[in-house]
């Protein structure tokens, strides 16, 4: 079912009731200070209209859909959501003035069929895919979709489509870069049980930084947790019961396993950055917050947005037959407190 951004989308975001974000934005009691800026700021973001200012806008060149795929919301869950909100804010601002409208698909599915069926029967213009829990087989079934789609936030290099995505394998190459000019000279890394494409690219750029820095990327460099903040919480917890052996630092494949990596290690006495340095991925905005202050690997999500929009334009308006494109795009290494240089 495609859903036009609406109160439903600004509640998600905000982590507020419907009823409360309807309060907010027509000016009635019941709502914070705080709570009714930080309304406004999401639906400012997402270009939200009254139903009368919506009344009195005209497409006239049809609708381009963001669908958020969630295939087991392992990954895509509520600690992604401002993650997912830079993705369509890059997004709606590329659209905008385009002649275009822009609508949110929101599907949790158990077969990807049932999406291309739902794609084909609605015919959107175009179509930007958040191909984050998506499989390799998932993304070879688009292929049946039968309008222009690109497919951002995943990417597997043996699968021929269009992809904007971040560049993994770089940002892998800046990380372990930035922990040998410290002196770490063993790094592990936390990595997800679930295998999505970033995944898979983080750890094929984790062995190949190690590699070229000369350092062990031995059976144990891998710790695998279970997805999200409890996972690898629980899975770090039983590591040091058993007496594991950590390395000198510790890369997360994204910034929750690494808040839920640091608490652990909290409990059991080791201390970051004193007794191990630990790097996260996508500097959420706690990562900031955090004690010591997170230091994490920043992706332009708003760029990868804009572009995802600028291929579909192009899709759209190319009658002719196209080769399928992949950009990367590489962000920064955001340097903060969990990370000292070792003697």
């Amino acid at each position: 079912m495609l859903v036009s951004m609406g109160i439903k989308e600004i509640a998600e975001h905000a982590g507020v009731s419907s009823t409360t974000v309807s309060l907010a934005l027509n000016g009635r009691k019941g709502v914070s200070d705080a709570t009714r800026l930080r309304i406004a700021e999401i639906a400012e973001k997402l270009d939200y209209r009254v139903p009368s200012e919506r009344a009195n806008l005209t497409t006239k060149l049809g609708t381009i859909v963001f669908a958020k795929i969630r295939r087991h919301g392992l990954i895509l869950n509520q600690d992604q959501h401002s993650f997912i909100l830079d993705y369509i804010e890059g997004i709606n601002k590329g659209i905008r003035n385009t002649g275009y409208s822009f609508e949110i698909s929101t599907q949790r599915i158990q077969s990807i069929t049932e999406f291309v069926q739902n794609i084909n029967y609605h015919q959107p213009k175009g179509l930007i895919v958040l191909g984050t829990e998506l499989t390799g087989d998932d993304i070879i079934s688009l292929k049946k979709i039968s309008v222009p789609y690109v497919v951002i936030d995943t990417y597997f290099e043996h699968i021929a489509a269009d992809y904007v995505d971040m560049a993994n394998v770089a940002a892998l190459h800046e990380i372990i870069g930035h922990l040998a000019v410290t002196r770490h000279r063993e790094i592990g890394m936390v990595t997800c049980s679930i295998k999505s494409g970033n995944v898979i690219m983080r750890e094929k750029g984790f062995k190949l930084a190690l590699e070229h820095y000369g350092m062990d990327s031995g059976p144990h460099s891998l710790i695998e947790v279970q997805p999200g903040f409890d996972g690898a919480y629980a899975v770090m917890s039983r590591f040091l019961n058993n007496n594991g052996k950590l390395p000198m630092a510790l890369f997360c494949y994204n910034d929750i396993a690494a808040f839920g990596v640091i608490k652990a290690l909290k409990e059991h006495h080791v201390l970051v950055p004193k007794d191990i340095s630990v790097i996260g991925f996508d500097d959420l905005p706690m990562s900031s917050m955090m004690d010591a202050r997170l230091t994490s690997y920043r992706i332009p999500n708003r760029e990868i947005g804009s572009l995802a929009v600028s291929t579909i334009l192009k899709r759209i308006s190319s009658k002719a037959e196209h080769s399928p494109t992949g950009m990367l795009v590489s962000g920064k290494l955001v340097s903060r407190d969990s990370v000292i240089k070792r003697m």
